[in-house]
C-alpha cells in the first residue's frame, strides 16, 4: 500500500507510484485492461484522492497464503510484525517496511523484477542515533507531514505515542532527522495506525486502533507543514475485539477513502466510504475472501492477528493482500482479479462436460474451485470493484454460457439425487450475470434473455428485478400470485433481488448459500393452503395463502429494517418506541431506544417488584415468566406475546405483515377492539408499517389477500399533523382519526363506519 505525501497536495514519487507491465491475457475480456504502465496508487489527500486511473485492479479474493522470503529465507522476525510497501529507493518496485514487536523498524529492499519480489535481508530504519521506539508493538507509515515535499517517518509506538520524524535526506536515500514531533493517541493503541486525510480538508489526520479493539479519529488541526492532532474521538463507533490494526485506502478507487481493518481473529474486514470524502460514511463490512469464497482467515499461520497491506507484489496488476502478525512471520497472499477468475470458470466447464453433476457432487475441490470463481465475481460486483467500463464486457464473456451449457446453467429441473449442486450453481451464474450489469429493465430483459427465462420467472425478474431460484418446481399458478403480490408492494420500500426456495433446492444448500446483493429465502409451500393471521379475540378471520403470507412476511424483513433503516430512520426508531410501550415500564430501554434494551437497569426494576431474586443463572426464567400467560403481554403485539419481540426485534415489523397484507381493514378494526379493551400499543403497530408503505406521502394501500392467491387493492387517504404525525386514515368501510400528545405514539383512538 503506497502512500501519498498526505500535505497540502504536494506528491514524493516514491510514495505514490510504482511502474510495472501488467501481464494479460490476449482475449477480448482483458485487452482493455492492457497497459505498459500503470500506478499503484492509493492515496489520503484530497487532491490525489480524485485520482482513481491507476489501472490496477482490486479484488475481495485471495490465493492461500505463502510465506514471505528475504535473501532466500523464510522472515521471521519472532515477535510481532506490521507490514507495509513503499518504494524506498526510488528504483520503481516496491520494498518492504516492517514494525517490530521490539520497538524495531526494518526495510527489507527489493532487487527482483517487476513479476517476482526478491526482498534482501533485513536493515534497520533509523531516525539519527535512535533506533528503537520502546519495545512492544510498533507501526510506521512514510509520509510527508512536515518540512520539505520528501516522505517523513511516522512511527506509532510504545507509551501510545506517534512520533514524527522529517526526512532530511534524498528521494533516493532516505535520512530521517532524530529529533521529532510526538503526539499521544489512545490507551494500547502502539503500532496499530495509520495516516490519512479523512475529512478531506488537506491535512492529514490519525486513524488508530487498539489491543481492545475501538477505532478512534484524531483530526489535524494544524497546517500542512505543521501537524496539530486533536483529541480522539469514536471513529463510527467500530470495535472489533481484539488488535484493531486499520488501513484507510481507496479500495474500491471511486474517490473516496475506505476501510481496512485486520483483527485478532486473522480475518480482513472491508468498510466501504458509503458518502463522500468531507463526509464519510461507512457501509455494512464485508470480510476479505479466499478464491473459493471462504472468509480469509490467517490465524492459524501467524500466531493472531493481521495487519492488512495492498499492493501488487507479482505485477499481474491486481492488488495483492500482505500481513504480518503476532509471532513475526510475514505472508503474501496473491489477489484473485475477475479476468483469470472468468477464465479458471470456462475452463472448468470445458474440461467436466456430460459429468458435471456427478463431479460436482463427489469432488470438493472442484466445487469449491467452481463455487469461488463465481462467488468472488459477486463480491466483487457487490464491492463495487470491477469498473464499470469492463462490466459489459464480462456480461459479453459470461452470458454464452447459458446458452452453451443450456443442461448446466440455463433454468432447469435438476436430478438432486445424482447433482444436488447444480440448482446452487445455476443460480449463482445467474446474480453474477444480473449484477454484472446496471439495473434497468432492458438490461434485466438481457439477463432474461441469456438464460432463456420465460413467462413467471421473466416477468419476475424484468419487472421487478427478482431472480426466483426453485429448482424450476414452482407452479405458473404459484409464480403468477408471486408477481401479483410483489407488483402491489412499493417497490422503493423493498430491494430484493434473489428468492430462494430451499425445500425445493435440496440439502446441499445448507453448506452453500448462494451469494447475492439482497436475497431472502422462502418455505416449500403450495399455493391455496390456508392461514388465519389473526388472534381469536379479532372481529372476524383473517384467513390468506399460508405461502403467500410467508412471502410478504420475508419481504417485510427487508423493509424498515434494511431499506428503511437509510431512508426512514425515524420510522426505524419508532419501532422501538413501540415496542418499549408494549413492554411496559419495567423493561427500561437504552437511549435511543433502537439501541436496544437496558438490561442492568431492567434488572433493578424486576428486583424491586420481586419479579427476579438476583441470581444470574435464574434470569432467563425470570424473563420468560414474567411475560408468560398474562393478557397484558399477550395482546400488547398483534402477533403474540410481546416476549418474543422483545428478544427477536428483527420480527417485530416483518410479523406485521402477516396481518396486513392479508386484510388490511381488518388488521385496523382489531386494533380498535383492543385499544377498546385497554391494550393501547397495537395501534401504533399498524400506524408503523401503514406510514412506511405510504412512503411519506397522504396514500397507501390497504391489501386483501386470500386462499390461493386472490389479491384486491384499494387506496386510502391519509391526512397528517404538521409533524408528519398520520392523524387520519379513511378507507372506503370506515375513517379512523388519531391523536397525539408528544411523541409519536396514539394518545386518542377513534373509529367510524363510512355510511353506505
Amino acid at each position: 500500500m503506497t502512500r501519498s505525501d498526505e500535505a497540502s497536495g504536494k506528491t514524493n514519487r516514491g510514495n505514490v507510484f510504482q511502474r510495472i507491465g501488467l501481464k494479460v491475457s490476449d482475449s477480448d475480456f482483458t485487452k482493455s485492461l492492457r497497459c505498459t504502465v500503470i500506478a499503484i496508487f492509493f492515496c489520503c489527500t484530497a487532491a490525489l484522492a480524485e485520482d482513481n486511473s491507476s489501472g490496477l485492479i482490486p479484488t475481495m479474493s485471495y490465493a492461500s497464503p505463502v510465506p514471505i522470503e528475504a535473501n532466500d529465507e523464510v522472515v521471521n522476525l519472532e515477535h510481532h510484525a506490521v507490514t507495509r510497501c513503499f518504494d524506498w529507493d526510488q528504483d520503481d518496485d516496491l520494498d518492504l517496511l516492517v514494525g517490530g514487536g521490539d520497538g524495531r523498524l526494518w526495510l527489507y529492499r527489493n532487487n527482483g523484477t517487476l513479476q517476482k519480489v526478491r526482498f534482501q535481508a533485513k536493515e534497520p530504519i533509523s531516525a539519527g542515533e535512535r533506533e528503537r521506539w520502546g519495545n512492544s508493538y510498533t507501526g510506521l507509515v512514510l509520509a510527508n507531514l512536515v518540512g520539505n515535499a520528501l516522505p517523513d517517518l511516522i512511527v506509532c509506538h510504545s507509551s501510545n505515542e506517534v512520533t514524527i520524524h522529517q526526512n532530511v535526506g534524498t528521494a533516493k536515500s532516505p535520512k530521517f532527522a532524530e529529533a521529532a514531533v510526538t503526539f499521544r493517541v489512545q490507551d494500547n493503541c502502539q503500532g496499530r495506525f495509520d495516516v490519512a486525510d479523512w475529512d478531506g480538508d488537506g491535512l492529514a489526520d490519525l486513524v488508530t486502533g487498539s489491543f481492545g479493539g475501538k477505532l478512534e479519529w484524531c483530526r489535524n488541526e494544524g497546517k500542512a507543514d505543521a501537524p496539530r492532532f486533536g483529541r480522539g474521538k469514536p471513529f463510527f463507533d467500530l470495535s472489533l475485539a481484539y488488535n484493531s490494526h486499520p488501513r484507510i485506502v481507496d479500495f474500491d478507487q471511486d474517490g473516496r477513502l475506505d476501510l481496512l481493518l485486520g483483527v485478532n481473529w486473522g480475518t480482513v474486514s472491508l468498510y466501504l466510504n458509503s458518502e463522500s470524502r468531507k463526509e464519510p460514511s461507512l457501509s455494512a463490512s464485508r470480510l476479505l475472501q479466499w478464491s473459493d469464497g471462504k472468509n480469509l482467515n490467517i490465524r492459524e499461520l501467524n500466531g493472531d492477528d493481521t495487519t492488512p497491506e495492498l499492493a501488487d507484489l507479482d505485477g499481474d496488476g491486481v492488488l495483492d493482500l500482505i500481513s504480518g502478525g503476532k509471532n513475526g512471520q510475514l505472508f503474501f497472499m496473491r489477489g484473485v482479479g475477475f479476468p483469470s477468475r472468468v477464465e479458471s470458470f470456462k475452463k472448468q466447464l470445458a474440461q467436466l462436460g456430460n459429468n458435471f453433476g456427478k463431479v460436482l457432487r463427489d469432488d470438493a475441490t472442484v466445487r469449491r474451485q467452481l463455487f469461488g470463481a463465481l462467488v468472488s465475481l459477486q463480491a466483487d460486483l457487490a464491492s463495487g470493484l470491477i469498473p464499470h467500463s469492463s462490466r459489459e464486457q464480462l456480461f459479453k464473456q459470461l452470458a454464452p454460457l447459458a446458452k452453451e451449457y443450456p443442461g448446466l446453467l440455463g433454468r432447469s429441473r435438476f436430478d438432486l439425487k445424482s447433482s444436488p449442486h447444480l440448482p446452487l450453481l445455476a443460480g449463482q451464474y445467474w446474480v453474477v450475470l444480473l449484477e454484472s450489469l446496471p439495473d434497468s429493465p432492458s438490461n434485466r430483459q438481457r439477463v432474461a434473455d441469456a438464460l432463456d427465462f420465460r413467462l413467471g420467472h421473466e416477468r419476475l425478474l424484468v419487472d421487478l428485478g427478482v431472480l426466483l431460484i426453485d429448482n424450476d418446481t414452482a407452479t405458473p399458478e404459484h409464480l403468477a400470485a408471486m408477481h401479483q403480490l410483489m407488483m402491489a408492494m412499493p417497490r422503493a420500500v423493498w430491494d430484493v433481488e434473489t428468492v430462494t426456495v430451499a425445500g425445493w433446492l435440496g440439502p446441499a444448500i445448507k453448506a452453500q448459500k448462494i451469494r447475492s446483493r439482497s436475497g431472502i429465502n422462502i418455505f416449500d409451500l403450495p399455493l391455496g393452503r390456508p392461514e388465519n393471521s389473526f388472534a381469536g379475540d379479532a372481529p372476524r378471520p383473517g384467513v390468506t395463502d399460508v405461502s403467500l403470507i410467508c412471502l410478504a412476511h420475508e419481504l417485510a424483513h427487508n423493509m424498515l429494517d434494511t431499506v428503511g433503516k437509510r431512508t426512514r430512520p425515524e420510522l426505524y426508531e419508532r419501532k422501538f418506541e413501540g415496542l418499549a410501550q408494549a413492554a411496559g415500564p419495567q423493561v427500561v430501554y437504552k437511549s435511543p431506544k433502537s439501541r436496544g434494551i437496558d438490561f442492568a437497569a431492567t434488572k433493578k426494576n424486576f428486583r424491586k417488584i420481586g419479579a427476579w431474586d438476583g441470581d444470574e443463572t435464574a434470569w432467563r426464567d425470570a424473563w420468560v415468566n414474567f411475560f408468560k400467560g398474562k393478557e397484558v403481554f399477550d395482546r400488547a403485539y398483534t402477533r403474540g406475546n410481546v416476549q418474543f419481540f422483545l428478544d427477536a426485534p428483527q420480527e417485530a415489523f416483518a410479523t406485521l405483515a402477516n396481518q396486513y397484507f392479508a386484510d388490511s381493514q381488518l388488521m385496523l378494526d382489531f386494533c380498535k377492539g383492543r385499544w377498546d379493551a385497554g391494550h393501547r400499543s397495537n395501534i401504533n403497530q399498524f400506524l408503523l408499517i401503514a406510514d412506511y408503505l405510504s412512503e411519506g406521502t397522504n396514500q397507501v394501500r390497504f391489501y386483501v389477500m386470500r386462499t390461493g392467491g386472490d389479491l384486491t387493492v384499494t387506496p386510502v387517504k391519509l391526512t397528517r399533523d404538521d409533524q408528519g404525525r398520520i392523524t387520519q386514515v379513511q378507507s372506503k368501510t370506515s375513517t379512523a382519526n388519531f391523536d397525539y400528545q408528544d411523541g409519536s405514539l396514539v394518545t386518542g383512538f377513534r373509529l367510524e363506519s363510512t355510511p353506505k
